[in-house]
């Protein structure tokens, strides 16, 4: 909405005549009052009118004018929108957009970012370091931020269970005295007291634990941002790629000594063909999520060359129902060390958590006519991403409400075995191109899991893996060049290399031809 009004101005000319001159204004009028004053004498009047300071009053009645003339403009236009609003002709839409457009115009807060993040410049930094000779540099950096953290929780449960262990012999020191010189009301009031201040001392250590993460993350991507910059003046054309081993610890990926597994090569493909490796072994599935610095083993090398490339490593853990929660275990030795490219798990998780409950009550707001709800069912599956783990940069939390008693019979439409086709699909849209799943959809081995029970599963979960690989041809994406079919821990010999031998006869593995 714009306007006009013309400006009349009477004055004395320098031979006492008396003139009029007239501006025409646009408003509401933004410029600078001086400014114009000083123009309209000097393209208006005489010459002579410049020495005599005729622009000074000229300037007082234009800012007058100027300023009535502006509140007269907006008390209509307010007017205006007004009478819009009572009629119900406001456009909602037009002023929120505007109101946005100006927020980012105006407020640095609520600007759109012009240029790359921090997160992707960190990102590259990385990358090009881990390529260089500087690599060396950036294991033995993680190393020792991973040694002070890993003390620091050495010492953290090492004070809870002396807590615990003075705690349990004050409750049956008091215990010992019910109904002789104590109530079941002390009892109780013991409990809240222990209670109290294990509460309190863990809040302590994590305290302690997020303040030196948090230290070490800004200092380690300071340190990792400056020594790009200071090899590039080094040497302006690019930071020149290593190929030399760091000691005798060259392999890209750091083995476990596994008394069971057994490596199959196969082809895919209905015309074209596609060549995957198939492993199948026997191991605890937080062996594959323990932490990346514990030993002078695993130096995480693998782990580095991996990070921001298309070679990711993936798993899928079965997690049990209900609220988004990731195995105790794999929460512990993820805390193990600092999160440097990433967010802490827990925070993964509260985020996780966060984003369930926006979408439950957005679907609440609209109207839904499907029941949703909160808690995490069968067959869905929550990512968490790690770089301080030894064996995997992705896991796929998987829930599974099988239990783990009494295991029942599924088939290929199951929510889990679904589930694990979208973990699949997932994979191969985001460059994980090797990806362990849980062989029999179980982590442990329990005496219900019969040999006959054990091979079903087997054969339902392998030829359903197969049929998901084909498949994900069509999906685009990188290719799951390594599939590995982990088995419980506990499972016996004769199991494994029953279940083993399997593989071959459900994957058809390319036996090499002599001529």
């Amino acid at each position: 909405m714009t306007s006009s009004a013309t400006f009349e101005y009477t004055y004395r000319n320098y031979d006492g005549m008396e003139k009029t001159l007239k501006h025409q204004l646009d408003l509401p009028f933004k410029e600078d009052c001086a400014e114009l004053a000083h123009r309209l004498v000097a393209e208006l009047m005489d010459p002579v009118m410049k020495i005599l300071d005729a622009d000074i009053e000229l300037k007082t009645a234009l800012k007058a004018f100027v300023e009535k003339e502006n509140q007269n403009f907006y008390d209509r236009r307010d007017e205006d929108l007004l009478n819009k609003a009572r009629n119900g002709q406001v456009d909602v839409e037009g002023l929120v957009t505007e109101m946005d457009k100006l927020y980012k115009e105006e407020v640095l807060e609520f600007a759109e970012r012009v240029g790359p993040t921090d997160e992707e410049i960190f990102a590259l930094a990385f990358h090009q370091l881990v390529h260089s000779p500087l690599l060396p540099d950036i294991l033995t950096k993680e190393q020792c931020y991973a040694a002070s953290i890993s003390e620091l929780n050495t010492r953290m449960y090492e004070e809870i269970d002396e807590l615990n262990k003075k705690q349990a012999a004050e409750m049956d020191e008091t215990v010992g005295q019910l109904d002789v010189s104590t109530t079941s009301e002390d009892i109780n009031a013991l409990l809240s007291q222990h209670y109290s201040n294990q509460n309190l001392l863990r809040k302590r250590w994590e305290s302690k634990l997020e303040a030196k993460r948090g230290h070490q993350k800004h200092e380690y991507r300071n340190w990792v941002t400056s020594q790009v910059g200071e090899a590039l003046i080094n040497n302006p054309t690019s930071l020149p790629v290593t190929s030399t081993p760091i000691g005798n610890k060259s392999s890209m990926f750091v083995t476990q000594n596994l008394a069971m597994e057994e490596s199959f090569t196969i082809h895919l493909g209905s015309q074209l063909k596609h060549m995957h490796n198939i492993r199948i072994l026997s191991a605890d599935v937080t062996e594959f999520c323990s932490p990346l610095h514990r030993d002078e083993n695993l130096n995480g090398l693998n782990m580095a060359l991996g990070l921001y490339s298309s070679s990711l490593s993936g798993i899928v853990v079965l997690t049990p129902p209900g609220s988004v929660q990731a195995l105790p275990k794999i929460i512990k030795n993820a805390n193990m060390s600092t999160e440097f490219h990433f967010d802490q798990i827990e925070n993964q998780i509260e985020r996780i958590e966060e984003d369930l409950r926006k979408s439950h009550n957005d679907a609440a707001a609209g109207g839904a006519t499907e029941k949703t709800s909160q808690k995490l069912h069968p067959g869905d599956f929550f990512i968490t991403r790690h770089s301080n783990l030894s064996q995997t940069h992705v896991i796929f939390h998987l829930i599974s409400d099988e239990s783990s008693d009494s295991p029942g019979e599924i088939t290929s439409r199951h929510p889990v075995i679904l589930g694990l086709r979208n973990i699949l699909k997932t994979a191969s849209r985001h460059d994980i191109s090797m990806l362990t799943i849980p062989a029999l959809l179980r982590h442990e081995m329990s005496e219900d899991m019969t040999v006959p029970w054990s091979i079903r599963r087997a054969e339902l979960v392998f030829k359903c893996a197969k049929g998901f690989m084909i498949e994900s041809a069509t999906w685009g994406g990188t290719e799951i060049n390594t599939l590995q079919l982990l088995l419980p821990h506990n499972i016996s010999e004769e199991l494994f290399t029953t279940l083993a031998g399997m593989v071959s006869n459900v994957f058809r593995v390319a036996n090499p031809k002599f001529l």
